[in-house]
């Protein structure tokens, strides 16, 4: 099992971090915090964690499609089935 690195998932919790500190000093800034406001706030953490989720979902799309690859029995050697294994991997490790 690939576990999502330390380093990934804290680059991923600190951009989540990012937009709701954003979100919240622009209502500072508007010098009011009422339900519309706290909604605007919610709304930007939600669309961070979209983001979030979305970059998981395609790494976990590649993945699936080299394991289909090499599922199917195309002609693949093991140096290339291991290169597209190496390849994949390096994907997932990727932001």
């Amino acid at each position: 099992m690939i576990k999502e690195s330390p380093v990934n998932k804290e680059k991923a919790f600190n951009r989540i971090a990012s937009a709701t500190i954003k979100a919240l000093k622009e209502q500072a800034e508007m010098g009011k915090v009422n339900a519309k406001t706290t909604e605007t706030v919610y709304q930007a953490i939600e669309a961070a964690f979209n983001k979030e989720y979305m970059s998981l979902f395609e790494k976990l799309d590649d993945s699936k499609t080299a394991l289909e690859f090499i599922a199917q029995g195309q002609d693949l050697d093991i140096k290339q089935a291991t290169a597209l294994a190496q390849q994949t991997l390096s994907k997932l490790a990727e932001k």
